[in-house]
């Protein structure tokens, strides 16, 4: 291609970057734009709020819809209750699915065409609900805090992703370290590991979502209030707030202050807002772990 070639094509590349950059300012500004809403919703009165016609700042701001939320006790338990599943789920499964992944590079381990199509086979069969139930019944999981463990320590997709960053990594580092005397379990920690941190913050913040988003196992495998999770719990607040079961003595001020609408907003932001707040922190891991994670089949 000729200068001339060159010079002819920059009035329709700027034309296309100007057309992009319409595009993405539009189209960030339709992501953001239901968060903001949410957040105007949730800090304005409720019976207001019924009225409509609030679109990015409060009509009558309020912190009581918040306050209502905090005051129960048990809300802060539940709040402890997910933290520690999301903080432990997530370290435990990272390592387990990194050390698994790690002896999925090993095509000569016998049995390697077996175990691979038994990792596969549960990513397309389901074996559903029931069964999943007595299953964690028969193992004395359920009513157990461990029933948020071990059943989510090790994903087939995680796994796939994994291994295949581990074979991007060159051999030699495997080598030398084996040469040195060093053991299949000392070269993962003490080298491949290290050298994983992409795909370990792009696992690891698959993980951590997915402990603190989920609630339908605790309501399927729990039967302990000591044991609810901070969706669930709020999930039953909401539930409460729908069928009128008020009965302490905040009643008056949650009739004046909060209706389902506003409580729905309340609650999605306290349990988006975590989420946004560490997302920033593991990005470039994350876009680059994927990026790399995906480039082998």
């Amino acid at each position: 291609m000729t200068v001339s070639d060159m010079e002819g094509r920059r009035p329709s590349a700027k034309l296309f970057e100007l057309i992009l950059t319409i595009f993405m300012v539009l189209f960030g500004m339709a992501v953001i734009y239901p968060f903001v809403f949410l957040l105007a919703l949730s800090f304005n009165q409720g019976l207001d709020a019924l009225k409509g016609g609030i679109t990015i700042w409060p009509r009558k701001f309020t912190l009581e819809n918040y306050t209502i939320i905090f005051q129960d006790p048990r809300l802060l338990h539940a709040v402890f209750i997910s933290v520690a599943r999301t903080a432990l789920g997530t370290e435990l499964a990272v390592m387990i699915t990194g050390y698994v992944s790690f002896c999925f590079t090993k095509k000569r381990m016998i049995g390697y065409r077996l175990y691979i199509t038994l990792l596969i086979l549960p990513m397309y069969i389901n074996a559903g609900i029931i069964p999943t139930y007595l299953t964690y019944r028969a193992l004395g999981l359920t009513n157990t805090f461990l029933v948020y463990i071990i059943p989510n320590l090790v994903w087939a997709y995680n796994i796939l992703i994994m291994r295949t960053f581990f074979e991007a990594l060159p051999p030699a580092l495997e080598e030398s370290a084996m040469i040195d005397g060093a053991s299949e379990f000392v070269v993962f920690f003490r080298i491949i590991f290290p050298l994983s941190m992409p795909v370990v913050a792009t696992i690891g913040l698959f993980n951590a979502v997915w402990h603190w988003n989920t609630w339908f196992d605790t309501i399927l495998l729990t039967r302990k209030t000591s044991l609810e999770t901070l969706m669930s719990y709020l999930a039953k607040m909401l539930l409460e707030q729908q069928s009128n079961l008020i009965s302490d003595l905040r009643a008056a001020r949650r009739v004046r202050y909060m209706t389902p609408t506003v409580l729905r907003a309340a609650m999605t932001i306290v349990t988006t807002l975590p989420i946004v707040i560490v997302y920033p922190f593991l990005q470039k891991y994350f876009v680059r772990g994927v990026l790399i994670g995906g480039v082998k089949g």
